[in-house]
C-alpha cells in the first residue's frame, strides 16, 4: 500500500471529477477513505466512491449500525494525506478558520499530515480578497494548492476558476505520501529547460530545450523515493507537487546551483545552458532602422566544472545532444572534460525525438566504463530508466 489518502469532495460541479481522482488514487496504490459534504453528495453518491475505493463514503458525523465506518479522531491517526477536490470558497474559509460543522470539516480539522487542496469557483469567487486571504492562511500552515485554471465555467463565464487537470491534482497528491521505492533516502537536484540570454530589454539569446526531460527526471525520482529539488529555466511547464527553483539565464542558474547543490547527493545536470553570451546588453531597444549590426558573443562560464570541483561533491550526471555520427566520440570526451559520473547522450537529428517533442533516445556512459543503450520511448519511461539503471552507481557512491 502506498499510503491511506483521505478524499474530501466538496459541493462544487466539479464534484464528478473526484470520482477521476478516487480511481486513479487507488490505481497508484493509496488506500481511499472517502468523505462527502451534504452539498457534493447532492452532485455525486457515495455509493460511487465507496464502489471505486472499497471503503464507506462518509457524508454525516452520526454513523449507522450497517457500516460504522472509522471515526474521525481514529481516521486522522492513520492518514498520510487529506486532499480536497473540489475545494470550495466555502470549504477553504472554514479550514483557514477551524470551523468544524459538517464531516469533511470536522475531519480536517483532526487532520495531522500533509493536505492537498485543489480549488474550483466562479472568477469571481475566487479572486474576492477573503477567498485569497484564506488560501494564504492555507498555505502559511503547509497546504499544497493545486490551483484553478483558466477555462469555461460551469455558469457559462470564462476564467480562473476551473479545477486543475486530474493528472496535476493526482501527481501533487502522491507527491505528499511518505516516500518509498529504490531511491528512498537520495537528494536529488535536477536542472531543467533553456537559458536565456539578454540581447536588450525584449531581445534574448535562447534554444528550443523544453525541458521536458529535466522534468521527468524530477518526477520519477520523487516516484520512487527521492528528496527532489528541481532547478527549471523559463517556460518549463512543471506539475504541481515537485519543489521548484526558477532561473531565467546561466548566471541565474549558477547561483542556484552554488545554493543547493551541496545538498545534494546527485545531481542531474540537464539543463540546456547557452554556450554563449552577448558582450554587452545593449541599453533599451536594439532599432533595426540604424541598420546591419555586428553582435558579440562571449562564452558562458561551465558551470558542471563548478559541481564536480566541490568538496564534498555530488554524484554529478551530464547530457549531450549532439549528431548522431559524432554521438559517442562527443559524449564519451565531455564525460572525461567535465569530471562527471556519468553523462546521457541525445541524438539531436533523428526524426521526431529530441528536443521540443516527447520522445527520445539514450546512450549512456558512466566513469566506472559502463554503457547502457535506451531505445526510442517516451521521455517520462525513459527518465525512470535511466534512474533505475544508475540507482546502484548512484546509492553506493560516497
Amino acid at each position: 500500500m502506498r499510503g491511506r489518502v483521505v478524499l474530501g469532495v466538496g459541493g462544487g460541479i466539479a464534484a464528478f471529477r473526484a470520482v477521476e481522482l478516487a480511481r486513479g488514487l487507488v490505481h497508484a496504490g493509496c488506500q481511499v477513505h472517502p468523505i462527502l459534504t451534504w452539498a457534493a453528495s447532492q452532485l455525486v453518491t457515495p455509493r460511487t466512491f465507496a464502489v471505486l475505493t472499497g471503503q464507506r463514503a462518509q457524508v454525516s458525523l452520526w454513523r449507522d449500525r450497517e457500516s460504522p465506518g472509522i471515526d474521525h479522531t481514529e481516521l486522522s491517526r492513520m492518514a498520510d494525506l487529506l486532499v480536497i477536490c473540489p475545494a470550495t470558497a466555502n470549504l477553504m474559509a472554514k479550514l483557514a478558520y477551524g470551523v468544524a460543522d459538517d464531516a469533511l470539516t470536522t475531519y480536517a480539522l483532526a487532520h495531522r499530515r500533509a493536505v492537498v487542496l485543489a480549488p474550483s469557483m466562479n472568477t469571481v469567487m475566487w479572486e474576492k480578497e477573503a477567498t485569497q486571504k484564506a488560501l494564504e492562511l492555507l498555505r502559511a500552515r503547509g497546504a499544497v494548492i493545486v490551483p484553478p485554471v483558466f477555462g469555461l465555467l460551469a455558469d457559462g463565464e470564462v476564467g480562473v476558476g476551473k479545477l486543475a487537470p486530474v493528472e496535476e491534482i493526482l501527481a501533487a497528491c502522491l507527491a505528499q505520501l511518505p516516500k518509498t521505492g529504490p531511491l528512498s533516502g537520495l537528494r536529488v537536484l535536477v536542472t531543467a529547460g533553456p537559458t536565456r540570454e539578454a540581447l536588450d530589454t525584449v531581445r534574448v539569446l535562447t534554444n528550443r530545450s523544453s525541458g521536458r526531460m529535466g522534468v521527468a527526471l524530477a518526477a520519477q525520482a520523487q516516484s520512487l523515493g527521492a528528496e527532489v529539488r528541481l532547478l527549471a529555466g523559463p517556460g518549463v511547464a512543471v506539475p504541481a507537487g515537485l519543489w521548484v527553483a526558477r532561473f531565467e539565464s546561466a548566471e541565474d542558474l549558477a547561483a542556484l546551483l552554488r545554493e543547493h547543490a551541496a545538498w545534494a547527493r546527485v545531481v542531474f545536470h540537464a539543463a540546456a545552458v547557452a554556450d554563449f553570451r552577448p558582450a554587452q546588453r545593449a541599453a533599451g531597444k536594439l532599432d533595426r532602422r540604424q541598420g546591419p549590426m555586428t553582435l558579440q558573443l562571449e562564452p558562458v562560464p561551465d558551470l558542471t566544472l563548478e559541481i564536480a570541483a566541490a568538496s564534498p561533491r555530488p554524484f554529478l550526471v551530464i547530457f549531450a545532444a549532439e549528431e548522431s555520427k559524432n554521438l559517442a566520440s562527443r559524449a564519451q570526451a565531455k564525460l572525461s572534460a567535465k569530471g562527471a559520473d556519468a553523462v546521457v547522450a541525445n541524438p539531436i537529428d533523428e526524426e521526431g525525438l529530441g528536443m521540443e517533442v516527447a520522445k527520445n533516445r539514450a546512450e549512456v556512459w558512466t566513469k566506472k566504463g559502463h554503457h547502457l543503450s535506451f531505445p526510442p520511448m517516451g521521455k517520462e519511461q525513459l527518465a525512470r530508466e535511466l534512474l533505475l539503471a544508475l540507482a546502484g552507481e548512484m546509492l553506493a557512491f560516497p
